[in-house]
């Protein structure tokens, strides 16, 4: 079982680039910023919903769920999927990168063991 389907990973960043706001339009460096940036936004919305989930602001309590917590990584995972995806354009290339990534980190892990 494929884990992440190629063809929506290209459709979705085909989708991302032809419906950028205007102002990105003809701004290439801007939309490089954007797709990058959108990583650090996914987390935020991760980090917020593990503070709810885990009850560490004592004036608000817990007030989120573990679901709601793995969602909003898989939402970073994915964006920064579509990121790589961006400045590749070939899903060849972005699985090669992500195949490259998991690599080194089982070379880590077999090494630290």
């Amino acid at each position: 079982m494929e884990l992440i389907k190629l063809e929506y990973v290209e459709e979705f960043d085909n989708y991302l680039d032809s419906e950028v706001a205007l102002i990105y339009k003809g701004q290439p460096l801007g939309q490089d910023w954007a797709r990058i940036s959108k990583v650090a936004e996914e987390l935020g919305e991760a980090i917020q919903a593990f503070i709810g989930y885990t009850g560490q602001n004592p004036r608000k309590g817990s007030y989120d769920s573990l679901e709601h917590v793995e969602d909003e990584l898989a939402d970073v995972a994915l964006t920064a999927i579509y990121a790589i995806q961006h400045f590749t354009k070939n899903v060849s290339q972005t699985r090669d990168i992500l195949d490259a990534s998991q690599a080194k980190h089982v070379r880590y892990m077999k090494r630290v063991k």
